[in-house]
């Protein structure tokens, strides 16, 4: 099981993405949040495949047309925080994390 805990910033909704492998090339994905956009793409992502999001250009895998149907806000680190969780459950990356900091 991977667990990621996603702090998308000003809008204060945290996200709680949990991806557990079921058979070698899958995993199911499960959501936490209070944030109504990102439970709605949440119920079209129950479940990812390596195929689902390798081998897409940017922007055109399942996740993120997901996100392109519901989540109004461009920047929102949600999608790729869903793309990393699957990655690393997967075996396809490390589980490392990733951050956005403002230095001024």
């Amino acid at each position: 099981m991977t667990k990621v805990e996603i702090h998308p910033g000003a809008c204060g909704f945290f996200v709680t993405v949990i991806a557990l492998k079921v058979g070698p090339r899958g995993a199911d994905i499960a959501i936490q949040t209070d944030c109504e956009q990102v439970n709605e793409m949440a119920s079209m992502i129950t479940h990812l495949t390596v195929q689902d999001i390798l081998g897409f250009p940017f922007g055109e895998d399942i996740v993120y047309q997901a996100a392109k149907k519901v989540i109004r806000h461009a920047s929102c680190p949600v999608p790729c925080g869903i793309i990393k969780a699957a990655e690393a459950e997967l075996g396809l990356a490390v589980k490392q994390n990733a951050f956005i900091h403002f230095i001024q």
